[in-house]
């Protein structure tokens, strides 16, 4: 549905706030585990979080149709991370079969199993 990103410029080592406001279409019989990443343009992983709706407090399976969840993350950025342009990308999967959920468009077909936020930078600790 949407989601708040407080600021795009980083350090190494620094975390990313992150909150991600999902809407429950239907009800769920799986329960999905969200993951948050932050990549470069050659969709090496950089920093990640996964974990379960709301810090494992909130899984999919409990959702009602309709309803808007709130789920923040905390992403930290590998120390080893080059300064540069990264992305986040963010999604959910099944952590029994490591399958990600499918991307739909208007008409309800599969354009990806991810969706890309905005970019970020990690700068040098001098140009902070």
């Amino acid at each position: 549905m949407g989601y708040d990103l407080e600021r795009t410029r980083f350090s190494s080592g620094d975390v990313v706030p992150l909150t991600l406001y999902w809407r429950a279409l239907e009800q769920m019989g799986t329960s999905y585990t969200v993951f948050t990443h932050l990549i470069d343009e050659d969709n090496r992983i950089w920093g990640q979080q996964d974990n379960l709706p709301e810090e494992g407090g909130h899984p999919t399976t409990r959702w009602v149709k309709g309803e808007v969840v709130a789920d923040r993350y905390n992403i930290s950025i590998n120390p080893d991370v080059p300064p540069g342009e990264y992305a986040i990308e963010i999604g959910l999967y099944n952590a029994k079969t490591g399958v990600r959920l499918p991307i739909l468009d208007e008409k309800g077909e599969s354009v990806d199993d991810r969706v890309l936020l905005r970019k970020v930078w990690v700068i040098a600790e001098t140009q902070q």
